[in-house]
């Protein structure tokens, strides 16, 4: 039959697999284990630098060595610089961490190049990095801006008639949850198995498979 193998062709080695057998699909359920890794680390100090600042610059303001003005676009902007500065430091966290049946890694553009790691260069966290921070910001502002302004307005409206509490608690907790469900979106859809210059982003295991040598070929080699 033309499925079964001649007797002239060898079996094949296991050198001779495909450098592609340890590969792992991502799925939602890697995107969102690889969320959490970078989401609370960087929301945790985050907000302690955050705080911290604010009340230097509170101090300042204080002892008339800065503007109000000045205060005023701080605190603006303190939240973006600090956030997305100190996610550098979790990307490449993240880009080189091990979870409990996968580990991320940097592979060759070219999928025929084998699973061999390239090392976590500064040039390459940049490029990761510079892609989510870009698509984070322009998903969160079309979320925000246009599609979720009219709702959250429409329920902040009805709660504020109801308890005041729940109105000053109510955008906070929105924006969180808006902020976390881009998060893993872009995580997910556009930098996993995503390609970066001359790497890509991919999952593997993380123990590498061995492969079983067969039956057949044991008893042809004894």
């Amino acid at each position: 039959m033309p499925n079964e193998p001649s007797l002239f062709n060898a079996a094949p080695a296991p050198s001779q697999s495909s450098p592609l057998d340890n590969y792992v699909q991502p799925n939602l359920g890697h995107g969102l284990r690889i969320w959490w890794a970078y989401y609370w680390p960087t929301s945790l100090v985050s907000l302690f630098v955050i705080v911290f600042l604010t009340f230097l610059l509170r101090k300042a303001w204080e002892n008339v060595l800065i503007s109000t003005l000045v205060v005023v676009w701080s605190s603006r902007i303190l939240p973006y610089v600090v956030v997305y500065g100190f996610s550098v430091f979790t990307i490449r966290y993240v880009l080189g961490k091990s979870f409990r049946s996968f580990r991320v890694t940097l592979l060759p553009r070219d999928r025929r190049d084998g699973t061999q790691a390239m090392p976590r260069s500064f040039g390459r966290t940049i490029r990761v990095w510079w892609a989510f921070c870009w698509r984070t910001m322009v998903y969160y502002s079309l979320i925000v801006r246009f599609a979720g302004s009219v709702a959250l307005g429409f329920t902040i409206g009805i709660l504020s008639s109801m308890s005041r509490a729940a109105a000053a608690w109510v955008p906070i907790i929105a924006e969180v949850v808006i902020d976390g469900a881009v998060g893993l979106f872009v995580i997910y859809s556009a930098i996993l198995d995503e390609e970066f210059g001359d790497f890509r982003v991919a999952l593997l295991p993380r123990e590498p498979a061995v492969r079983a040598v067969p039956a057949a070929n044991e008893g042809s080699l004894a």
